[in-house]
């Protein structure tokens, strides 16, 4: 670890296991600083503990040189205990205090639950809020499309009069304004049956006090002609139907066999038999293939939800926090912007901000790190970067009139975001900074042991409805996006210390994954909210490593038990997030917790659902996952050509996984560099371990390249995902695909464990000489540097570099093959020029090759032009 990657730790932590994931109300009952909702005590001045009232049950604080309650357990909180030194706080609180790391902390709530005939509204017990309060709501989705037999889910969420936030405790119905739907709720979330196989609209009403809202449901009639397959496409996110989509058939050769295009209602009817692949083309839309189905097996009808193009549009949300204290802190804190799903398929420009140089100074000495836009810093000497600019996902934003008018909602959706503000930001004594936080030590055990604890003094913020517009990106149709002007980004300036991460726990993590022959060294947990129509909002998180021994657990922990388990430190759902669903997702990564963009990362991670965080700070009762990470994707292949090359057919696929466990399905994305995607949906099995893909039909871009002049290939990841219903029972894609009672657009809601390689593409760059036109002697060493591709022989390797020469004397022919070079690199290598070759402009190309030494297709190659003395 070097000292650049080991200073950032904890940001790093928050930037790598995160991103993967109007001004803010003020706080009525905002928690104090420090570990954020300490009890209140006497603040006399101290030095020593001695200098407190009751040594016994106070402490000096060095920190801050005053007193506080300190405890052991919970009891030395207590009025019984503490006599006349009792704290009011704890006593008053129906839930009392508990002793988190020595201090008497007031104790939260996480759930209705713990209340009794309350409901816990910012970590409080208090009466439950009226919907009589409700002054506007929003159903989501907003659209929805079914056929006889189709469940249909709907939320609601609500805000009063201020437009801030309302979690009612009852007083919500639900009905729906025609028979050929039956079902309702009267919570925040509904479910709506399909009943009549007629065609039909349905309106989806929530009404909340005198608040009236709705979505629309289009039923389709029920039979689909024989020898068809009737495609419905829609906006992933919205789930407004989607007009003008080209969907083609192709069979289980790539060859297209018929095409049609979508209606203004999202449908079209293909005449597709046997298996064959379905892949749906639109310019502003990613495409999405789903391999293997059986055309004549179920409904013969398929949902094909699509996405934005990412790199088109551009908005988000500007600010700074509020009432941050003034002191001797440490500030650290990343912000972002719900999105949903896991995140990994999303581009770096959408998950946090372009990177600038700050400075800083901290214990005398001056810094400069490159961070992110949407991570804060300051020290007690500099205040680095302490406003936060952060980019946002489209979505969220239709509107009723869409739906009263019945006018078709996907021509007139508006370009912009809804998505809840979050933020975890920690203002930590600089007295508690552990000294190799900045230095020289390699102990990265000893280091994690130190920066664990500071997470006390992390606070969770969040503002839950945020809406943000969108605009065109400038440089984005040349390929070179460019996100310096925010002008028109949302001002939301976040409240500093809105909820403690008060519930710290223990969590099991399973046996580590194993990538090219090592268990992989880094583990992370994160605590988050699924908010409907906003998407996943973290809480807390918590981390390790597997260094020592580099075993299949991660290394054991200060004050815990045994190896493999990890602390945690989460916020209850506040401001808005209540009564929605808590997950654990628990990463094991090959990288390190750094700020530095992750390429070619392997991760494997579980997504884990939690009735509500506990307080449970030694792991008396560790939080035990159902289910273990599935093994890295890795050995997948695919044959950009046309034509026959190697083992692979045309435009093949083909993944293999030795472990043979590899979840329900595989998605495999291409990406090219205009952020373009096209993803591809399969079972991987034994019979069917391969897709070929079609060629896109004129006028669409073929995605599996790149989009340069020179025809390279793309960007690839491939994901493992286990998709379970909520009973545990599998869904296949066929089952998903069908849309009845689970859909693809819910694909992430229903994501049990995933595990995604980032395959990045082979290239090549020239170190030294460093341009063209320079010289060098007879014999001397040059050296490339290859990314995206594993230099070493079949089959732990992908290949070699392989020099060439055009001109000079005593050059052409020849060829030079490279080795990787370790001291150098991991991806370095150095070539030695033959002793016999000289001459003025002489052309090297530096060109990748696989084992067997033909050149990969499409080539990876450099040219450089050299004076060989």
């Amino acid at each position: 670890m070097s000292a650049h990657t080991r200073a950032p730790l904890l940001l790093g932590l928050l930037g790598l296991c995160l991103a993967w994931a109007g001004c803010a109300q003020e706080d009525a009952d905002g928690f104090g600083p420090g570990g954020g909702h300490e009890a209140p005590a006497p603040s006399s001045p101290c030095s020593v503990d001695e200098d407190c009232p009751d040594p016994a049950l106070f402490f000096c604080n060095a920190a801050t040189s005053r007193c506080e309650a300190s405890c052991r357990t919970a009891l030395d909180c207590g009025a019984e205990r503490r006599g006349t030194f009792a704290l009011g706080e704890c006593d008053r609180n129906p839930l009392g205090c508990q002793c988190d790391e020595g201090k008497c902390v007031v104790a939260l709530c996480a759930a209705d639950a713990a209340c009794g005939a309350q409901v816990c509204r910012d970590g409080r017990c208090v009466a439950p809020p009226p919907a009589a309060q409700a002054a506007t709501c929003q159903v989501t989705p907003a659209f929805a499309v079914g056929r006889q037999g189709t469940q249909a889910r709907f939320h609601v969420v609500v805000n009063d009069a201020q437009g801030q936030p309302l979690v009612p405790g009852g007083g919500i119905a639900w009905k729906a304004s025609s028979e050929a739907v039956s079902g309702g709720g009267e919570g925040t979330e509904a479910l709506f049956t399909v009943v009549t196989p007629e065609r039909s609209t349905a309106r989806i009403e929530a009404r909340v006090g005198g608040a009236l809202c709705a979505a629309q449901l289009s039923i389709l009639a029920a039979p689909v002609e024989a020898r068809g397959v009737r495609v419905v496409v829609t906006e992933e996110l919205s789930g407004t139907p989607l007009p003008e989509v080209l969907v083609a058939v192709s069979t289980e050769e790539g060859l297209l066999s018929g095409t049609g295009t979508t209606d203004a209602e999202g449908v079209a009817l293909v005449s597709a038999t046997g298996r064959v692949n379905l892949t749906a083309f639109h310019p502003e839309y990613g495409y999405l293939t789903l391999a293997n189905l059986d055309a004549e097996a179920g409904t013969r009808e398929v949902r094909m939800p699509l996405r934005r193009n990412p790199l088109e549009v551009h908005g988000g949300i500007q600010g700074q926090f509020q009432n941050r204290p003034v002191g001797p802190y440490l500030h650290m804190g990343l912000i972002g912007l719900s999105m949903p799903g896991q995140g990994v398929e999303r581009v770096e420009a959408q998950r946090r901000g372009p990177r600038e140089a700050v400075t800083f100074e901290l214990s005398g000495q001056v810094r400069t790190w490159e961070l992110p836009t949407n991570v804060t810093l300051a020290t007690p000497a500099t205040e680095a970067q302490v406003a936060y600019v952060v980019p946002g996902l489209e979505g969220g934003c239709a509107g009723e009139p869409v739906v009263a008018t019945g006018e078709n909602p996907g021509r007139l959706a508006p370009r912009c975001g809804m998505r809840t503000a979050w933020a975890l930001a920690g203002d930590v004594p600089t007295a508690e900074l552990p000294p190799d936080l900045f230095g020289a030590s390699q102990d990265t055990t000893q280091l994690l042991a130190q920066t664990i604890p500071l997470l006390r003094h992390f606070h969770s913020s969040a503002v839950r409805d945020v809406r943000f517009p969108l605009e065109p990106l400038p440089g984005a149709p040349e390929g070179m996006p460019e996100f310096r002007d925010t002008r028109h980004y949302t001002a939301v300036n976040l409240p500093a210390m809105q909820m403690p991460l008060g519930f710290p726990f223990v969590v099991r993590v399973p046996t580590l994954p194993v990538y090219r022959g090592a268990f992989l060294k880094n583990a992370f947990v994160v605590g988050a909210v699924d908010v409907p129509g906003r998407g996943r909002v973290p809480l807390g998180l918590g981390l390790a490593v597997n260094v020592a021994p580099a075993d299949p657990n991660t290394d054991l922990q200060a004050g815990l038990s045994a190896p493999g388990l990890v602390a945690v430190r989460m916020a209850p759902a506040h401001h808005g997030l209540e009564g929605q669903p808590y997950r654990l997702i628990v990463l094991a990564s090959t990288h390190a917790a750094t700020l530095e963009a992750p390429v070619g990362q392997a991760v494997s991670a579980v997504v884990e659902p939690l009735a509500a965080p506990l307080f449970d700070p030694r792991g008396s009762t560790p939080v035990t996952l159902s289910s273990g990470f599935l093994p890295i994707p890795d050995g997948a292949r695919y044959n950009f050509e046309p034509g026959p090359s190697g083992m692979l057919q045309g435009r093949q696929f083909w993944f293999t996984n030795g472990s043979g466990r590899v979840g329900t399905l595989l998605r495999v994305s291409f990406t090219n560099r205009f952020g373009r995607q096209w993803t591809v949906l399969y079972e991987p099995s034994l019979e069917t371990p391969s897709v070929r893909l079609p060629v896109p039909p004129a006028p669409f871009e073929d995605r599996t390249y790149f989009g340069d002049l020179t025809g390279t290939r793309s960007l690839l990841w491939v994901q493992a995902l286990a998709v379970r219903a909520p009973d545990g029972k599998r869904l296949s894609l066929a089952m998903l695909a069908e849309g009845q009672a689970a859909s693809l657009a819910e694909l992430d809601a229903f994501t049990r464990a995933f595990a995604v390689l980032d395959y990045r593409r082979p290239e090549l760059t020239w170190l030294t000489p460093e341009a063209d036109g320079q010289s060098v002697p007879r014999g001397a060493t040059v050296r490339v540097r290859t990314t995206g591709f594993l230099l070493g022989p079949a089959p732990e390797g992908e290949g070699f570099v392989q020099l060439s020469f055009v001109g000079g004397e005593g050059c052409e022919g020849l060829t030079v093959r490279g080795e990787r070079n370790a001291a150098q690199g991991p991806g370095d290598v150095e070539l030695r020029l033959p002793a016999g070759c000289s001459g003025s402009d002489v052309a090297l190309t530096a060109t990748l090759v696989d084992s067997s030494g033909l050149p990969l297709r499409p080539p990876v190659a450099y040219t450089r032009r050299l004076h060989i003395l």
